[in-house]
């Protein structure tokens, strides 16, 4: 089924929508502790802003009883835990739907999450033989496949009739059930952020051939500038980098 953008909600007989399966897709926009400034406004922003259509999603679609979550291993109090030390902003808003009787379900499994961030790394490692780099990728394939497989098959047997649920991903498009409504919550603060953090590392990059046409030229590093402010060793950053 089609997604359907928050402002054209009302569109849709309300009847149909409270009746139906249906999950708020929110993309996980993570902290960054050492960003450039500039940063934790527009993530702040973002969470604020997506609580703000969450809750009118709710109004129209079906208060949240199910939240679940890419990357967080376990369910409820565990899962509550791990979210609140990695992202507070997210850990509020989840925090609001848990206390209003909302269940945090369990949605990845332990082991094949794992395999896929192992074999991802192994991936990443710099391979220079051909046959250990496709059988790396061949395994990885196999863990991502089974992996999404299970995400569908959990959402497909937690969320039940009429039930509406938050999904937390970094990937809008993510396959759901079938005979389950996606309705993706893209506020403009989302734009602005990734507008924002492009402009971000296009700068640092800039900065870094500067600096390096000026060690050419045997001429010494300038002062750091704004864009400096980061942690990073490699320059680029991107949000929970």
């Amino acid at each position: 089924m089609a997604a359907e953008e928050i402002g054209n909600v009302g569109k849709t007989p309300a009847g149909d929508i409270m009746t139906s399966r249906k999950v708020y897709i929110v993309t996980l926009v993570q902290p960054s502790p050492g960003a450039p400034a500039g940063f934790e406004e527009r993530y702040n922003a973002y969470w604020a802003a997506v609580e703000q259509q969450v809750s009118q999603l709710e109004a129209k679609a079906g208060i949240v009883m199910r939240i679940f979550a890419e990357g967080v291993i376990g369910r409820g109090d565990d899962a509550m835990l791990m979210v609140q030390q990695s992202n507070p902003a997210a850990h509020s808003f989840v925090q609001r739907r848990v206390s209003s009787g909302a269940v945090f379900e369990e949605l990845e499994d332990t082991d094949l999450f794992g395999q896929v961030i192992d074999w991802g790394r192994c991936l990443q490692s710099g391979l220079i033989n051909h046959t250990v780099a496709d059988t790396i990728q061949a395994h990885y394939t196999e863990a991502a496949d089974k992996r999404i497989a299970h995400l569908e098959k959990r959402l497909s047997e937690g969320i039940l009739e009429s039930e509406a649920a938050v999904l937390l991903t970094g990937d809008q498009n993510i396959a759901l059930p079938d005979g389950v409504e996606r309705f993706i919550v893209s506020p403009p603060e989302l734009d602005e952020l990734s507008r924002w953090v492009e402009e971000a590392n296009k700068a640092i990059q800039q900065q870094m051939a500067e600096e390096q046409a000026r060690a050419a030229a045997g001429q010494p590093p300038t002062a750091p500038g704004p864009v400096d402010q980061s942690d990073g060793g490699s320059g680029l950053w991107t949000p929970g980098s």
